[in-house]
């Protein structure tokens, strides 16, 4: 990047773009700057631009120092928005960080979040407007609210900028934001009149509100990587790194000391780097409400939680947290290779309870997606496994909704129901030692390398890897639709076979049971139970808590054997 001159390694330095004022025609679309560096030292003033890139081309040209540059569409429609009658100095990351310099661009992706904060203000750059602005069409009333037209409110709305990751970070960090629609803008505190007639604007508001909470609370638990994570899962980065990378400058909690922003590093080094992180982290407070219940719905299983115990809340949240974050890196941890500098280290340890029991195995995934005839032969074996079950209506209606859900999987969600091949991991009760198993109980007679679709226990139903056999047992997991199919070789010591996937409707069910959240908070101080006790007695509580001990198991976990199973 001819333009930019390099920065001195010696002293933490920036680079500020300075937007020349417009030219006397308006209508010329010639961008004229200077870009100069600038040491943190000198304090120097800028606003920081906040902005989604948009098409991978650059088709537009600025001048910066008397160079010819060819930037994105957007970024180009931007800095005309902001250009005004004199100078403006501005921090844009795609201008002012040379892309082209790995250190350089780990170097400034560390330090974003210190940036934004140094800003005297963020401009969150939405997009250019429907037409030019006029009086009549954004009106302030008093100094509450905005008016915007509805075509204006429609572009806000459908902007791409609230679909990405890494705004959220330049948005927490802001001493103050606007954003702007062309030259039009709005604030946090003024924004609910002007989008009031927007086709998302619930969804819209819900976002602003979760982000004004995140400004509000900044140093609380909510800044924790992990629960930013899940906050923010559904948003987009180009690099699919960035979805853990954009976070970190916004974590208040030890995040930077075991992951930091390094674009050398392979899938699986992250995705490690992350559950050290994980196991080390301050345990999660019972989750506040602070949001909206159509942004931050939760799942049936969470409705009643009253917090774990902080000696287990991270063997309870571990095999969650896995899955999580390998939904982040887009399966990416699935097809990278385990790297040979991987250390095993001690095994993680996780809390699972058995919600069911195999009872009936029918085809493989492709069976029921392409034959007919497949699907007559397991409604026969549906009929037949729950003939004298009370709730078999229930369970022909999980069965149809199930069918819809998996025609919809794509390849790696069915490459995730696998087996699993080892014996450093393994099931056990909390009283048995912890030697290593053996793998002599996994013979099976079917050769079939996919996975296969099964019937169990009180209507639970899914898909089980390979070489698992009825009578094998199935683990669940706190909030995860998945679980692991377990097989005893020795009393109370299980050897793993591998990940199935079961269905929402059917696994509800048992995970809203009491015994459930019993078995998960087996071994502490159970707050819930004191008034049964007080109520129903002492047999009563030893029924309860003998029943909690029979559903809770412990695993120990190595690395490569937790990414498998949370694939």
């Amino acid at each position: 990047m001819a333009h930019l001159e390099p920065l001195d390694p010696k002293v933490d330095s920036i680079r500020i773009l300075t937007l020349l004022p417009r030219v006397d025609n308006p209508d010329s679309k010639e961008l004229f700057c200077k870009l100069e560096n600038k040491t943190l030292a000198s304090k120097p003033k800028y606003e920081a631009l906040s902005h989604a890139w948009g098409p991978n081309q650059a088709t537009d040209t600025i001048f910066i120092n008397g160079q010819k540059v060819l930037i994105r569409p957007r970024l180009h429609d931007a800095l005309r928005s902001l250009q005004t009658g004199k100078g403006r100095s501005l921090w844009a990351d795609a201008l002012c960080i040379n892309m082209e310099d790995t250190k350089e661009r780990n170097d400034h992706v560390s330090m974003m979040s210190y940036i934004y904060s140094r800003a005297t203000r963020v401009l969150a750059y939405l997009g250019p407007s429907h037409s030019a602005f006029s009086k009549t069409d954004m009106k302030e009333m008093g100094e509450s609210y905005h008016y915007f037209s509805e075509r204006n409110c429609q572009l806000i709305s459908e902007s791409i900028y609230w679909t990405r990751r890494w705004t959220i970070q330049e948005i927490i960090q802001a001493k103050e934001i606007r954003f702007h629609l062309g030259k039009g803008y709005f604030t946090l505190d003024n924004r609910f009149n002007s989008l009031s007639n927007a086709s998302n604007s619930t969804w819209l508001d819900d976002h602003l509100e979760r982000i004004e909470n995140h400004r509000k609370y900044m140093h609380s638990h909510l800044q924790q990587l992990e629960v930013l994570l899940e906050m923010f899962k559904e948003l987009e980065c180009e690099d699919t790194r960035d979805k853990i990378f954009s976070l970190l400058g916004v974590a208040d909690d030890t995040a930077q000391e075991l992951i930091e922003a390094d674009y050398a590093v392979n899938y699986y080094e992250l995705y490690a780097n992350l559950i050290d992180y994980h196991q080390s982290a301050t345990p999660l407070q019972c989750r506040s409400n602070l949001f909206r219940s159509s942004t931050y719905s939760p799942e049936p299983w969470r409705e009643n939680w009253q917090g774990f115990d902080v000696s287990i809340e991270r063997s309870v949240r571990i095999v969650a947290f896995s899955n999580l974050v390998q939904k982040t890196l887009n399966s990416a941890v699935n097809q990278t290779q385990i790297p040979k500098s991987l250390s095993l280290g001690d095994p993680i340890v996780a809390r699972g309870v058995i919600v069911g029991k195999v009872l009936s195995i029918g085809g493989t995934y492709d069976d029921y997606v392409s034959s007919w005839e497949a699907n007559k032969k397991w409604k026969a074996l549906l009929e037949s496994t729950y003939k004298k079950d009370k709730d078999l209506a229930k369970w022909r209606e999980n069965d149809a909704a199930f069918y819809q859900e998996m025609l919809k999987w794509d390849h790696n969600e069915v490459a995730a129901i696998q087996s699993c091949d080892t014996t450093r991991s393994y099931g056990y009760r909390e009283s048995q030692g912890d030697e290593h198993i053996t793998r002599e109980a996994l013979d099976s007679d079917d050769e079939d390398t996919q996975p296969r679709r099964f019937l169990g226990t009180k209507g639970l139903m899914g898909f089980l890897p390979p070489g698992a056999k009825e009578g094998d047992q199935i683990c669940s997991f706190w909030e995860a639709c998945f679980g692991v199919v377990i097989r005893e070789v020795s009393e109370d010591r299980w050897m793993i076979v591998g990940r199935a996937t079961m269905s929402k409707e059917s696994l509800t069910p048992a995970v809203t049971e009491s015994v459930y959240h019993d078995a998960l908070h087996y071994g502490t101080e159970n707050t819930s139970y004191s008034s049964l006790l007080s109520r129903t007695g002492d047999k009563f509580w030893a029924k309860q808590k003998e029943l909690a001990y029979e559903a809770l198991v412990f695993f120990k976990l190595d690395i490569p054997t937790l990414q498998k199973l949370t694939a």
